[in-house]
């Protein structure tokens, strides 16, 4: 006859967990284990049947153990397997999140992309267009260069009949218009023949400056002629005198000259000639 299991031995059929299925398991055991110690008689004529009996109840045992355990396990692992369900769901709706923002910057980027295509092609443009501009700056510049030298001969020709006069006093004049006092004083200043026609002077004026103080040098005059051989002819006398003095100064005498050729000339004390 096979040795009963102990209580013990049946315990490893079910969880810790249930104690009414523990309960009776162990009513079963004790059942099973104070029929096997009677010792009656009767033992040896019931030994088959007892054996029979005895291999139905651990049968019994088993099966009632084993839904015990798979039934706690079933609970365990559902358990289980809401708790991994509910992970799950957040990691899902953790990816769906990632998704969207990896599709939002997918957008970006490909707009950029975009963005970036169109200002490539507008810097090859521009490049495209700054040989040419070049070619059309430079031009223009000789031109502006060549049109520079012409207004500069354009404006030293209106100068031509102009004469500068350096140091003469202020107000040396007196109430007599500055015209008319040159008019009559220059031939004699430079020393132009006594048979030279008279200077026809059409206007004089000093530099347009403020006045300067008395321990200041005066302004400077300038004298259009009329014509351009008057001018010339007080320019060369003026030359060959060189030592010219009125009222306490010495004079010089210079043709009116525009800025730029003033610039490129030296600056020198003595008469210029054109």
């Amino acid at each position: 006859m096979p040795r009963p299991q102990r209580e013990k031995d049946i315990l490893i059929f079910s969880p810790s967990g249930s104690a009414v299925k523990k309960k009776t398991v162990q009513q079963v055991a004790s059942f099973v284990l104070s029929e096997a110690n009677r010792g009656d008689a009767s033992t040896s004529e019931l030994m088959l049947s007892d054996q029979a009996t005895m291999e139905q109840i651990v049968a019994e045992i088993k099966s009632v153990a084993s839904r015990v355990s798979v039934n706690d396990m079933d609970e365990s692992v559902g358990a289980r397997l809401d708790i991994i369900d509910g992970t799950l769901t957040k990691i899902k709706v953790s990816v769906i999140s990632v998704e969207s923002s990896l599709s939002a910057l997918s957008n970006r980027v490909t707009d950029l992309e975009k963005r970036m295509d169109e200002v490539e092609e507008r810097v090859s443009a521009a490049e495209d267009n700054h040989g040419a501009h070049g070619t059309c700056i430079a031009t223009m510049e000789k031109t502006v260069k060549q049109l520079q030298l012409k207004i500069d001969d354009l404006e030293n020709r209106g100068r031509r009949k102009n004469l500068k006069i350096i140091n003469l006093p202020e107000k040396t004049e007196g109430n007599t218009p500055l015209a008319d006092f040159l008019q009559t004083t220059l031939p004699t200043l430079v020393g132009l023949p006594a048979d030279y026609p008279p200077l026809e002077i059409e206007r004089a004026h000093q530099a347009l400056a403020p006045t300067p103080a008395p321990d200041k040098p005066p302004r400077s005059v300038l004298v259009q002629f009329l014509r351009y051989s008057q001018r010339e002819a007080v320019l060369r006398a003026a030359m060959k005198k060189r030592d010219i003095h009125h009222g306490g100064s010495q004079l010089r005498f210079y043709p009116d000259l525009s800025a730029e050729v003033l610039r490129s000339t030296p600056c020198t004390n003595v008469v210029v000639q054109v």
